[in-house]
């Protein structure tokens, strides 16, 4: 994208395009951008949000928080710092944010290396490697966060089992309610190439972890091994958190995973999000309260590891056309 000299608005509209790249809550893609002349406006895309799993819109936006990191990054590597108004209407909390061209500015190394990162990264929900992430590696994703305005806390090995907890008991909650069992099974039944939601192409196998993923299938026994082996036994866990639990915090949470995330592709390293113990109340405020100290509250929880090279890579999420989400606003 670098080096393309275009107006302001075909710059806009080709950094929203990029940013729909961004992961969301079940690969939703609740957002929509109206480019204008001069600036493009986000908005969240109600239409989208899963009311049953989601009812706060906390992971609704959370996930164009990270569409708007990516955009900001694809500015950057365009050669223009990007002027972010977030919330920029008190009378409308679906515009997210608006963005403007700022001034031109040489593109980083480390932006380049942002941009391309984007174009590749992906959700790994796979067992990792037994090895595990090194320190240094982790002192760089808390950097990341704390830089993309909150904060990531490493889980230490004595608070694992609360997480392990409150993910069981956050399943346990949602599969006993009816209206999420219908949105689950509604994002997770699409064919590969419909654009959105997670085919069963994109889900793993079963497997035994120690804190486990989100059972995506729940009508379906999981076949395991009589005795199988413990995967992820060297991941870690992180908390992803802000200073107060409000849209305006949800957001810039949001655009703090987005650049988690592109770290960790730097990083050479594998996540995958956590987003169920956070969903159901009592789970969040455990989370909030044993792990967390009461220091914030939680957004997501992330594992973290290496991928494992004997575990063949699943299929990408799709993305919905550009058109239905990136949306031109004539010049007068």
């Amino acid at each position: 994208m670098a080096g393309q000299a275009r107006d302001p608005q075909s710059l806009l509209r080709e950094a929203a395009a990029i940013a729909s790249l961004a992961p969301s809550i079940h690969n939703t893609q609740p957002w929509q951008w109206l480019v204008h002349e001069h600036d493009t406006e986000l908005y969240a895309d109600r239409t989208r949000q899963l009311l049953a799993t989601d009812p706060d819109g906390r992971s609704l936006t959370l996930s164009c928080g990270v569409a708007l990191q990516h955009a900001q990054v694809a500015l950057r590597a365009a050669g223009y710092l990007p002027d972010v108004v977030r919330l920029p209407d008190p009378e409308d909390g679906d515009l997210l944010a608006r963005v403007r061209l700022g001034g031109a500015t040489a593109p980083s190394a480390e932006c380049v290396r942002d941009y391309q990162s984007m174009l590749i990264r992906h959700m790994d929900r796979r067992p990792f490697a037994d090895q595990p992430p090194s320190d240094e590696a982790l002192r760089q994703l808390t950097a990341a966060a704390d830089a993309g305005g909150a904060h990531l806390h490493l889980v230490r090995p004595e608070q694992v089992t609360t997480v392990t907890m409150a993910v069981g008991r956050a399943g346990e909650l949602e599969r006993a309610e009816p209206a999420y069992q219908r949105e689950l099974h509604d994002w997770t039944h699409r064919d590969l190439d419909s654009g959105e939601g997670l085919p069963a192409g994109v889900l793993p196998e079963p497997a035994a972890r120690r804190v486990p993923i989100r059972d995506f299938a729940p009508d379906q026994d999981a076949a395991l091994p009589d005795e199988p082996e413990l995967a992820d036994r060297y991941a870690r866990y992180a908390v992803l958190y802000g200073d107060r639990d409000d849209p305006a915090h949800w957001l810039r949470g949001g655009e703090a995973l987005g650049s988690v995330l592109l770290t960790v592709v730097r990083l050479g390293l594998a996540v995958s999000p956590y987003s169920d113990p956070i969903e159901v109340l009592a789970t969040r405020q455990l989370i909030a309260r044993e792990v967390l100290a009461g220091l914030g509250a939680p957004y997501l929880v992330l594992r973290l590891g290496v991928a494992s090279p004997d575990q063949p890579p699943r299929a990408r999420t799709g993305r919905r056309p550009v058109a239905d989400t990136v949306v031109p606003v004539p010049r007068d």
